[in-house]
């Protein structure tokens, strides 16, 4: 899987001006499906997590130990990728969603009070939260052009909020967005797999893609098509994360509450979290509406 040439890029166009206006916000929703907010996030606090993550990265022998660990050097000659026949990549990433301040950085106020103000309603984040861990030296692991509907279901206005740990430049590889395309709607082929190479876009279509610093976040709608860039430094891992939001009212799919690829229980995962921690299962008290995934 390759992404998608782009002949035509123009930076991500920073929306923050439109937090002080909810009626230009949902503008602005509506004609672009994605916005950039600038330094949304504490730097500090991103920081933060990215120690946690990067330190399990170094428990799982996936960093050079001649180099500190936030700096993601990868080991020489090592390459994963998502994979759940790769039984180092799946201790890892168990060990991962087990990181509380990950799952409370998609609870932070800073998000949530702009997706109140989008919706004009109360916010159910999905607790199927995600990080995503590019390893440079395979161009062919780069996420192709896709919707996230195709793999959230349950309502098209769900929201991702896509968040580099880290600074990202776009050597790095960071997310291309394309303006508008959440207007055609879901697409019928809205997902990839291994044989082939994501959703066909016009050559002429004009994406958005920036380096990104610490603190910024991407927010856009599960129909709006995007791309991953390929991480070509060579020896770094690209760090980011993927939480997903969207009107507590509308229905969920089941599987969007349950952890990232299911290699484990919200048990495993909280396993060491305090007892009274009111992280855990924050969700259980909501009447949500609940529908099963489509095969």
């Amino acid at each position: 899987m390759v992404m998608t040439e782009m002949e035509t890029i123009r930076p991500h166009e920073d929306s923050t001006s439109l937090l002080s206006d909810a009626e230009a916000l949902r503008a602005g929703a509506e004609a672009d499906g994605y916005f950039y907010f600038r330094g949304l996030l504490p730097r500090d606090e991103v920081l933060a997590v990215r120690r946690q993550i990067t330190t399990t990265w170094q428990h799982h022998g996936f960093l050079n130990d001649d180099v500190p660990a936030e700096q993601g050097i990868v080991r020489d000659g090592l390459f994963h990728y998502e994979n759940d026949e790769n039984p180092h990549w799946v201790a890892y990433y168990r060990d991962v969603l087990k990181l509380r301040d990950f799952h409370a950085l998609a609870l932070h106020r800073n998000i949530i009070s702009i997706l109140e103000m989008l919706f004009d309603k109360p916010v159910l984040p999905h607790s199927r939260n995600i990080v995503m861990s590019i390893f440079p030296g395979d161009l062919r692991v780069t996420t192709p052009v896709h919707q996230d509907f195709a793999y959230i279901g349950g309502t098209e206005d769900t929201w991702t909020a896509w968040i580099p740990c880290g600074d990202c430049p776009l050597d790095l590889g960071g997310l291309a967005i394309l303006p508008g395309s959440h207007k055609q709607g879901i697409h019928p082929k809205g997902h990839f797999s291994s044989f082939d190479t994501g959703l066909a876009v016009p050559a002429d279509s004009v994406w958005a893609a920036s380096d990104l610093a610490c603190g910024d976040v991407l927010m856009f709608k599960s129909t709006t098509m995007h791309q991953g860039i390929e991480n070509v430094t060579g020896n770094r891992i690209r760090l980011s994360m993927d939480f997903r939001y969207q009107p507590r009212s509308h229905v969920v799919r089941r599987d969007s509450m349950q952890p990232h690829q299911q290699w484990c229980t919200w048990e495993d995962i909280y396993q060491d979290w305090a007892a009274d921690d009111p992280l855990k299962y924050y969700w259980s008290d909501w009447d949500l509406k609940y529908v099963d995934k489509q095969q």
